[in-house]
C-alpha cells in the first residue's frame, strides 16, 4: 500500500495546478537554503582557530565542509517550514483531482497553517540538533546514521502530514485513534518521505510527494476510494 501511495505521490507531480505551490515551495526552500548554508559558512570560516596560515586555511576548508553537512542535517527542518504552509492546499489538489466524489474538505483557516509549518519545522530542527553528537558518532557507520535519520524526521513528517491530511476529513479524536492503530504505517511513510529529502533536486518537491501519498494512504486506511 505505501508502495502505491508513492508511486501515486510521484504520478500527482503531471497535475497542472500542483506545479505552483511546488515551484513556490521549490524556490523558497531554496533560497532559505542558500541563505542557511551562507550564514553557517561565514561564521565558521570567520572564526579564528590559529595563527598558523596553513592551518587555519584547513580549517576554513573544513568550516565551509561543516557549513555544508549541517545544512544538510537542517534541511528537513527547512522544507517543513516552507511546506507546512501549504500542507492543505496541497491534500485538497490531491482530493479533488483523485477524489472528487467527496467533496471538499474542511479547510483550515491560514493561521493554522502557518502554526502547523512552525511547529513541524521547530520539532525537527531541535531534534536534529539534540542528536547531532550522535549523527556524528555514527558518520562512519553510513547505514546506522541513515537509519537514525529517517527513524527522526520519518516520526515528525509521517505524524505531521498524516494529522493535517485526515483533519480535513474527520474528527481529532478519530485521528488520534487512526495515527495510534497503524502508527507503523505512518512512520513508515514519513521515513520513505525523509529519504527523498536527502536526493538532490528531488529534495526540492520530495515533501509535496509526500503529503501526496499521505492523502491515498489515509484514504486506503480508512474506507474506499
Amino acid at each position: 500500500m505505501i508502495i502505491r501511495a508513492f508511486v501515486e505521490g510521484f504520478l500527482a507531480l503531471k497535475i497542472p495546478k500542483l506545479w505552483g505551490v511546488i515551484l513556490l515551495c521549490a524556490a523558497a526552500t531554496a533560497v532559505v537554503y542558500g541563505v542557511l548554508f551562507a550564514g553557517l559558512s561565514w561564521l565558521l570560516a570567520n572564526t579564528q582557530i590559529t595563527d598558523l596560515p596553513w592551518l587555519e586555511t584547513l580549517a576554513d576548508w573544513g568550516a565551509r565542509f561543516s557549513a555544508l553537512a549541517l545544512a544538510t542535517l537542517l534541511f528537513p527542518g527547512i522544507v517543513s517550514a516552507v511546506v507546512g504552509i501549504f500542507l492543505d492546499d496541497i491534500a485538497a489538489l490531491i482530493e479533488a483531482e483523485r477524489y472528487p466524489a467527496l467533496g471538499p474538505g474542511r479547510d483550515i483557516p491560514m493561521m493554522e497553517s502557518l502554526g502547523t509549518g512552525l511547529s513541524l519545522a521547530l520539532w525537527t530542527l531541535g531534534l536534529n540538533l539534540v542528536f547531532l553528537p550522535l549523527y556524528l558518532v555514527l558518520f562512519f557507520i553510513p547505514p546506522l546514521n541513515l537509519v537514525l535519520y529517517y527513524a527522526i524526521n520519518g516520526r515528525l513528517l509521517g505524524r505531521e502530514y498524516f494529522e493535517t491530511v485526515a483533519l480535513r476529513r474527520t474528527s481529532p479524536e478519530a485521528v488520534k485513534a487512526l495515527r495510534t492503530r497503524h502508527r507503523g504505517t505512518i512512520w513508515l511513510a514519513g521515513a520513505l518521505t525523509a529519504a527523498l529529502l536527502t536526493v538532490p533536486i528531488v529534495n526540492l518537491f520530495a515533501a509535496v510527494i509526500g503529503v501526496a501519498a499521505m492523502v491515498h494512504i489515509f484514504h486506503k486506511l480508512t474506507g474506499p476510494a
